[in-house]
């Protein structure tokens, strides 16, 4: 049902309540880590203004110790939001970390009437709806260099950095050590139980995770998944799909972050989205392979490999991809303090 709001829908008339509660019903659709959804918004109608908080219940503290992804999944949500003021003709003053005793309170949006959208505005917020992420194989068409100079461009928050990984022996590298993530994850049981309790099958009531389609699952074959995940040594397996993955994905990329710190969490979180509705207007679809960032020593050979001067927090594959199906999203009264 989350998918299905409407621009039509707006309450022009309706209370200043009503009118943040519509907008963050944007918010939600944006992308987390194993659909977790980690967020948490308070609306303020009396100063017209909404909270967002981190909801650490739903953190991931094998693959997220430090509530990194978590964040980054929040500033994703903070990004729709402003798109979406943007559209409706509001501009988004943003308080990052207004609290100094509540680190949970990561950001303080106040809606102010008066912006007019242009044509890149108004085109960001129709990929709000058409953004999926697509675990899928991609087509063998390229990106042509003006689009992605286009996605480069997009990536103007503060100390965060979009780097294309360009020479075919690089890739080379980054995918071996993609697989040696895939096989040090699926030998970690706290991490594979972790991930069960995320993954679904298809015929499921669940508003959060990831269901077996998300895969290319079918119905029967997605049934069983968490248990797979959770008991069979699944590693060789998954390192063989993310090679193909990786060999027919025309753009693979870094976003890397210049301190390692939760506002810089957050502001790329807010890159991603922007790259990511930017690439979904271009009729781009993407996924991420975060194994290695996500295993500590791998994430330090990442960091030597491409001479990384900042901290890489997502590794990102693009391309053009099938249309998929959307994941499920909480219903908005769970996510609403």
């Amino acid at each position: 049902m989350a998918w299905e709001v409407s621009e039509n829908d707006f309450p022009k008339s309706g209370s200043a309540k009503d009118k943040l509660k519509f907008f963050v019903k944007y918010a939600i659709l944006a992308p987390s880590g194993h659909n977790t959804q980690p967020w948490l918004f308070e609306i303020n109608d009396d100063e017209m203004s909404i909270n967002l908080y981190a909801d650490r219940t739903r953190a991931l503290p094998v693959i997220d110790p430090d509530d990194t992804e978590l964040i980054i999944s929040c500033g994703a949500a903070l990004e729709n939001l402003i798109v979406a003021l943007k559209y409706f003709e509001y501009y988004a003053e943003v308080e990052y970390f207004p609290s100094e005793t509540d680190n949970d309170l990561l950001a303080k949006i106040k809606p102010m009437i008066g912006y007019e959208p242009d044509a890149e505005d108004k085109k960001l917020f129709n990929a709000i709806k058409t953004r999926h992420t697509n675990r899928l194989p991609f087509a063998d068409d390229t990106v042509d260099g003006y689009r992605l100079d286009k996605l480069k461009t997009i990536v103007s928050e503060e100390n965060v950095n979009l780097l294309v990984i360009e020479g075919e022996q690089v890739r080379e590298e980054v995918i071996k050590i993609i697989e040696q993530g895939d096989k040090a994850q699926a030998t970690n049981k706290s991490f594979c139980r972790e991930l069960a309790q995320w993954v679904h099958p298809n015929r499921t009531n669940s508003k959060d995770g990831i269901p077996g389609y998300a895969f290319g699952m079918g119905d029967l074959i997605s049934f069983g998944s968490p248990f797979f995940i959770g008991n069979l040594n699944w590693g060789d397996i998954q390192a063989g799909r993310d090679r193909n993955l990786v060999k027919g994905s025309p753009v693979l990329a870094v976003i890397e972050s210049k301190n390692n710190n939760p506002i810089d969490w957050l502001r790329t979180g807010m890159a991603l989205e922007k790259l990511l509705l930017k690439a979904s207007s271009e009729g781009i679809a993407a996924s991420y392979l975060n194994q290695p960032i996500e295993v500590p020593e791998l994430k330090e050979k990442l960091v030597k490999l491409l001479h990384l001067k900042g901290y890489p927090h997502l590794i990102i594959r693009m391309g053009y991809g099938k249309e998929v199906k959307a994941t499920p999203r909480r219903d908005l009264e769970e996510v609403i303090r």
